[in-house]
């Protein structure tokens, strides 16, 4: 392995779109591919490639922050876990080839299932990073008893025979390591979501926190994938119980989308609050609106996932001084967050959740002082960082 990278190969399920997945991604690939040559190869939905000028625009944002002469090829195929797995095996001989030509000094890759194939070619794991997000089957309901032996299998593989192993955070490896009963061969690294220094201060400067004051109404946010784990019908139950127990009226605003949306319109019509959901929406539009937020509240279900990460809401919104609530998870009290100091904690219930939001949103003092230690927390988790200790472990 060379220390000094050149030229990096990178294989993601998705950087098309605005999905949380797809901009950490790009986020972090920028970072990762600045001053260096980078081959991508990103799995894109079917539907998705068949609006040729929105993938077109999607291709030239994340040109325009790469160095010129990178190279994104988006694959069309379904974004499925046994897709991916298959693809995968199909997808190594072709990148055996172009790493002869190019001689690549890292392949990153996202997910064991894509890194399959990569892994059981030797020249190719020796110098392969596969980052692990998540005990995936966890977060499938639907098809968990089917995908689970496949991710099982996957993230084994992935222990054994990858150069170097990423993942979120301590927690996470050691569930991991619990449920697969293996522990990694090789290196292992730290790489949590993070936030890009650049856009915030971009978004900061054009967003002042003195506005919220001057509004005749509180906003209660969330900001994601509207999934079941999340909690989100629980936040709608929540601003019905405060909205008339305030001096303002309370909006709720969700900047996302997801399977859950239905429900969560349903929910809002049935209970009287006056919510907008925006849908997916370009990264820096949904961090002006996450600016404008008077909290944001995270009050996502207890499970492996999100007992091992922090959600890259949660660090965005620090960075961009809106206090936030969320659910007590181990990850929080891991890395040291007091309660009432640098985060607010709840349950993820109803009445839990409205007692921590009328304190924060009647205690101007608690707030900034909530927002001034959260902001600081916050620089850990700069991307800049987390590639220069990829890159530290790497080289060690």
């Amino acid at each position: 392995m060379h220390c000094r990278l050149r030229r990096i190969f990178v294989l993601v399920p998705n950087i098309i779109g605005y999905s949380g997945n797809a901009v950490n991604e790009k986020q972090l690939i920028k970072h990762l591919c600045r001053d260096r040559y980078c081959f991508i190869i990103a799995f894109t939905p079917i539907t998705k490639m068949l609006r040729l000028k929105e993938v077109r625009k999607h291709i030239n944002e994340l040109k325009s922050v790469l160095p010129k002469n990178t190279v994104i090829i988006p694959l069309p195929i379904p974004l499925t876990p046994m897709s991916f797995f298959v693809v995968s095996i199909l997808i190594a001989p072709l990148i055996w080839i172009v790493d002869k030509l190019l001689r690549f000094d890292l392949l990153y890759v996202r997910l064991s299932l894509l890194a399959y194939g990569i892994l059981l070619v030797r020249s190719l794991s020796q110098k392969t990073l596969v980052k692990l997000m998540a005990i995936m089957e966890d977060e499938d309901l639907v098809w968990r008893r089917i995908v689970k032996p496949i991710y099982s299998l996957t993230d084994r593989i992935a222990f054994s025979k990858a150069f170097i192993i990423g993942v979120n955070s301590p927690l996470l490896l050691k569930k991991l390591v619990l449920r697969r009963r293996t522990l990694p061969k090789g290196k292992v690294v730290w790489v949590p979501p993070g936030v890009d220094r650049e856009k915030i201060e971009a978004i900061k400067r054009v967003i002042k926190s003195s506005e919220r004051s001057k509004r005749n109404y509180y906003v209660v946010g969330f900001v994601g994938l509207l999934a079941w784990w999340q909690g989100v019908d629980i936040l709608v139950k929540t601003v019905a119980e405060i909205k008339d127990f305030l001096d303002k009226p309370v909006k709720l605003l969700i900047v996302g989308d997801g399977p859950e949306r239905r429900k969560i319109e349903f929910l809002c019509r049935e209970l009287k609050v006056d919510c907008t959901i925006t849908g997916f929406i370009k990264h820096e539009e949904a961090l002006k609106l996450m600016k404008e937020l008077d909290v944001l509240v995270v009050p996502s279900i207890r499970m492996s996932t999100t007992e091992s990460n922090i959600p890259i809401k949660v660090l965005e919104a620090w960075a961009l001084g809106v206090p936030v609530i969320a659910t007590r998870h181990e990850i929080y009290e891991f890395i040291g967050l007091k309660n009432f100091e640098d985060i607010v904690f709840c349950e993820p219930e109803p009445e839990d959740i409205a007692h921590k939001i009328l304190i924060l949103l009647s205690n101007e003092s608690l707030r900034k002082k909530i927002v001034e230690k959260s902001s600081k927390l916050v620089e850990r988790f700069c991307y800049d960082r987390i590639v220069a200790n990829i890159l530290n472990t790497i080289c060690r």
